[in-house]
């Protein structure tokens, strides 16, 4: 009772701030930055009953009071969803190898990871997206050591294992996986990865081919947790009708119609550049958004960062416009609940070390201070 009756004080206020906006002869930004403490975009999403979410990186992940409690903060009293960068990535939870790598005890998994970050999200009425349980990259020494020596009935059986136990214990916690990042490169399958084998040779059941061992990858999840939501998570791939969103599309579809996988939706990731983000590429997004509705899938954005480079003709003021308008966009299609930014300020994102000449990709300045991208988020969720 007591939530509820905040929800509706918090919806109370912010129309009240609507208001004083409207009447006030001071700049919006002016009346904005002396109630910004009170509602966060938080408010303004759980209002029109969707969730707007950030990413948690390690340093967070080990002191809260990291960066003088700052990141805390804004994740907190701004985001009502929440997402590991590394710490539920297989190279952290199953680190040390398993006695028998076929047969995963729940104790060969770092379950104190996952409790940890359950713990912060629950405190703070977070949803939880779980990243990642299958992936070709940032995998234990050891698997990238053995798997290649692995037959592809063995590379079926330690997924079966990894992926049951971990949504096993997770059920009831995790409210929506990447069951699989990144599988697909251009207009095919990605290859030379831990678990290539399964392209070219048949397991015990004859079955060979991505298309298979993928499938079984999402039934192995929903038979060990039938109420999380289950995603194929991507890059790239967010405009229509580009070679890597068509294979997209076919392989989504083909994987939930052909092969019986219980895919849920797919995970837009969305790192753009500044001068990428045009009206067209967009209403683009929009088209690949309702394309896959029509399909019956749910999609979100899963990674959200507009960098702006050296030599860019953007700027941190359109850059406010192109997320009010990616924002706008998703949101305002039923079938996309979810938009989840990576990175909590400009100072937590990792565009700094993987772009040269490249940053400010986030609403959050380097001193954790609003940017204008943040008020066209919140624009665009109060427009909803």
């Amino acid at each position: 009772m007591s939530r509820h009756i905040n929800s509706i004080f918090k919806v109370c206020l912010f129309l009240l701030i609507s208001l004083l906006v409207g009447c006030s002869k001071e700049p919006p930004e002016a009346v904005e930055s002396s109630l910004v403490e009170t509602l966060g975009l938080r408010d303004y999403a759980s209002a029109k009953g969707k969730f707007i979410g950030n990413l948690m990186r390690d340093g967070m992940f080990e002191n809260e009071q990291v960066n003088g409690g700052s990141t805390d903060k804004i994740l907190r009293t701004e985001y009502n969803a929440i997402v590991l960068g590394n710490k539920m990535k297989m190279s952290n939870l199953l680190r040390n190898r398993p006695q028998d790598p076929f047969n995963i005890k729940i104790t060969d998994i770092n379950t104190g990871n996952i409790d940890k970050f359950v713990a912060y999200a629950d405190k703070y009425q977070m949803r939880k997206r779980g990243h990642v349980m299958i992936w070709y990259k940032q995998i234990p020494s050891w698997l990238e050591a053995e798997a290649p020596n692995w037959t592809a009935q063995q590379v079926y059986d330690f997924s079966k294992s990894y992926i049951t136990t971990l949504s096993s214990y997770s059920a009831g916690k995790i409210d929506e996986w990447d069951v699989i990042n990144e599988a697909i490169i251009n207009n095919d399958f990605r290859r030379n990865t831990w678990y290539d084998i399964v392209s070219s040779q048949a397991n015990d059941e004859g079955e060979v081919g991505f298309q298979s061992y993928f499938s079984h990858l999402f039934k192995w999840a929903r038979q060990s947790d039938t109420a999380a939501e289950l995603f194929y998570n991507d890059y790239n791939i967010e405009p229509f009708g580009t070679s890597k969103n068509n294979f997209m599309r076919n392989l989504v579809k083909e994987l939930k119609s052909t092969h019986a996988a219980p895919i849920d939706g797919v995970g837009l990731q969305g790192h753009f550049k500044i001068d990428q983000v045009t009206e067209q590429f967009v209403a683009k997004l929009g088209q690949t958004i309702d394309d896959l509705g029509v399909a019956g899938f749910t999609v979100n954005i899963t990674e959200l960062d507009i960098r702006i480079c050296a030599g860019d003709n953007g700027n941190i003021q359109t850059q406010k416009d192109a997320y009010k308008r990616i924002v706008s966009t998703a949101f305002n299609r039923e079938n996309c609940n979810t938009v989840l930014i990576w990175g909590s300020s400009d100072n937590d994102s990792w565009i700094n070390t993987h772009y040269e000449g490249c940053g400010q990709a986030t609403p959050h300045d380097e001193n954790y201070r609003y940017k204008p991208a943040y008020f066209g988020i919140k624009e665009a969720l109060m427009e909803l």
